[in-house]
């Protein structure tokens, strides 16, 4: 984070003060869990022996695995009655569709005829403003006369000049009128229902955004069926949990409702770096808005066809992690904001855990089939509890639960996949960019509708981390010349 070249904190507003409710829920159930585990591990010792026995529970201890999941479905559930409880209230307010295009000409017509139909299930206006951002094809056109068939909806193209998603995305915000703003990417085909269910959340003022269950456009293929995999429980199961106790971080770009007055003053989208759906949705929660995240609200997008764009939509994502960090350093173990003092810290630990998770395959492999009659290792249960256990079973269960058992059987597989998002995780560490001098390391990431950028006092870490600090770069040059 001190060494790459990434964007310099936005010092956007932090309004948002850390609500006692808040640690008091997540602390109360991490010692649930743990004291759950530990009853578990008391009474049930020649059961989990045995579990331990056939690698699903390993590692550090069958409790340190068990307290895990537990204390993640029990905010799961937790999670998922907060949005029922949410979402009951009808709420129709007018709303605009901006939809960013470049070159989706084969798809465009498709993605506006959902959106029609979904306004024929909303009981609002709704208008559609697509952005044509630098296109060569015909998606214009064909835009156009999707936009000129419409029944429930109206709509128009707007010509952006300018290259690049996130500035046509400030183009459009800055033409709409519209109090709630509903982004979607052009390649998201949404369900009839989707508005509907997603603007009743905004019955409450203190929801911000809303974002929902980002699945396959296609079932064909087996890496739409590892796609399905990986969302059911990414954001059918773990994003809900996290909104238990107000950690969301990131809402999926393809498809996010945006309260639009936070929206500009949390800064707009940030331009010219990574992640810069999950970097507004940190900013507005800053401010004291709920993130909302509803696996209810569905839609459908296309996935990689082939290892090379899966290899680089991948890199690109989790590139993402330590821009959006980097961006929004500033709240890092900062009291006031849940998601800076434990959410975005144990993101940034379980990124760095997962990178190293192939390496770490590959050198035990080498270990133990090449020196395990030389080294001390653990047993090979144990290394497949850690590699598999019960992530396999935890996520055999969600899909199950989402009415998906088919996915169980592609589930091996699904293990050997996170191998390889592991791989391009480290990837993405490794093609960040690490200047030799202090002042090169850090870059201005523009926010075009920035209204405020407030100073705020940093801590030790921050200031450790900060690129552009002097201080630091003469202290960490004494050190290698002391070395």
């Amino acid at each position: 984070m001190s060494q790459a070249r990434l964007p310099v904190d936005s010092r956007s507003p932090l309004r948002r003060r850390g609500r006692i409710w808040e640690y008091t829920l997540l602390i109360t159930v991490t010692a649930f869990a743990g004291l759950f585990a530990a009853v578990m591990a008391y009474w049930y010792a020649p059961e989990l022996e045995q579990l331990h026995a056939i690698a699903l529970l390993g590692g550090m201890g069958p409790g340190v695995f068990l307290a895990q999941q537990v204390l993640t479905m029990t905010l799961g559930l937790i999670g998922l009655t907060r949005n029922l409880f949410s979402g009951w209230r009808k709420f129709s307010p007018p709303i605009a569709v901006l939809v960013p295009a470049h070159n989706e000409a084969h798809l465009i017509a498709q993605t506006i005829d959902a959106i029609d139909e979904a306004a024929g299930h909303y009981d609002g206006p709704v208008r559609i403003v697509l952005m044509d951002n630098c296109s060569s094809d015909e998606t214009a056109r064909v835009a156009q006369e999707a936009l000129d068939n419409c029944r429930c909806a109206r709509g128009e193209v707007i010509d952006s000049p300018v290259p690049g998603k996130a500035k046509a995305l400030n183009h459009g915000i800055n033409l709409i009128d519209e109090e709630y703003i509903v982004r979607i990417d052009a390649d998201t085909v949404i369900e009839p229902k989707s508005l509907r269910k997603a603007m009743r959340h905004f019955a409450s003022r203190r929801v911000g955004v809303v974002g929902g269950l980002p699945l396959p456009l296609s079932n064909k293929g087996t890496l739409s069926k590892f796609r399905t995999i990986e969302v059911l429980n990414r954001h059918g199961f773990t994003q809900v949990a996290l909104g238990a106790f107000n950690g969301i971080i990131g809402v999926p770009g393809m498809f996010v409702v945006y309260r639009r007055d936070i929206l500009i003053q949390a800064g707009g989208i940030t331009e010219e770096m990574n992640g810069e759906d999950t970097d507004i949705v940190l900013r507005m929660t800053n401010l004291g808005f709920r993130a909302v995240s509803d696996p209810r609200i569905r839609f459908r997008t296309e996935v990689p066809e082939s290892m090379v764009h899966l290899r680089e939509q991948r890199t690109r994502w989790f590139r993402s992690l330590y821009h959006v960090t980097a961006h929004n350093r500033g709240i890092l173990f900062e009291g006031r904001t849940i998601t800076g003092s434990v959410v975005l810290p144990f993101t940034l630990m379980n990124g760095a855990r997962r990178a190293m998770m192939a390496p770490l395959a590959i050198f035990g492999a080498i270990l133990y089939f090449v020196y395990g009659g030389v080294y001390l290792h653990p047993e090979i249960q144990t290394v497949l509890a850690v590699l598999l256990g019960m992530p396999f079973v935890m996520a055999c269960c969600v899909v199950t639960l989402w009415g998906r058992p088919d996915l169980v059987l592609y589930m091996p597989f699904y293990m050997g996949f996170r191998l390889l998002r592991s791989y391009y995780t480290l990837g993405a560490v490794l093609t960040l960019v690490y200047p030799d001098r202090a002042s090169e390391r850090a870059f201005e990431a523009p926010m075009p509708l920035s209204r405020e950028r407030t100073p705020r006092r940093r801590n030790w870490i921050q200031k450790a981390l900060d690129p552009a600090n002097p201080a630091e770069a003469l202290a960490r040059a004494r050190r290698r010349q002391k070395a």
